[in-house]
């Protein structure tokens, strides 16, 4: 129940963490399991806590994807809870490029493709960087 008290988690990922603080198997399966039949834990609550929380620090969909899959959450999960919440991620990274560099983007290849790595490292896909390049004012 602490871990529960700071934030949401996943199934999977309060299942590794029990375990690995020693308790037993067979006794996390069953504290899981009344945690899921009282509605303390959703890997659907995680996922949408997880979602707005790396859309507020500027991740894009693939990492946030990547993050998700890594905690255990089912695809079709992720899948369900994204058409749901359908978050802007052009906004995030507008929002982004604002921050990062002041919203003016270098003209200079080298430097370009050095500022598109690092969109990318924050998990957006290239075609949308190009896309928000392309057309957006950042002012």
């Amino acid at each position: 129940m602490d871990l529960l008290a700071r934030r949401e988690h996943g199934v999977t990922e309060l299942s590794r963490k029990l375990k690995i603080k020693g308790f037993d198997s067979e006794m996390v399966d069953e504290a899981i399991e009344g945690l899921l039949r009282d509605n303390l834990v959703s890997d659907q609550r995680f996922c949408e806590s997880m979602i707005n929380s790396r859309l507020n620090r500027g991740n894009g969909p693939v990492k946030v994807r990547y993050e998700l899959r890594n905690k255990g959450v089912a695809e079709h999960i992720v899948d369900s809870v994204m058409d749901e919440l359908h978050p802007d991620w052009q906004l995030s990274l507008i929002s982004l490029i604002k921050k990062k560099y002041a919203g003016q983007l270098s003209g200079a290849p080298a430097e370009r493709v050095k500022q598109v790595k690092f969109l990318a490292s924050r998990g957006f896909p290239h075609d949308m960087i190009y896309s928000v390049i392309k057309d957006a004012e950042f002012d």
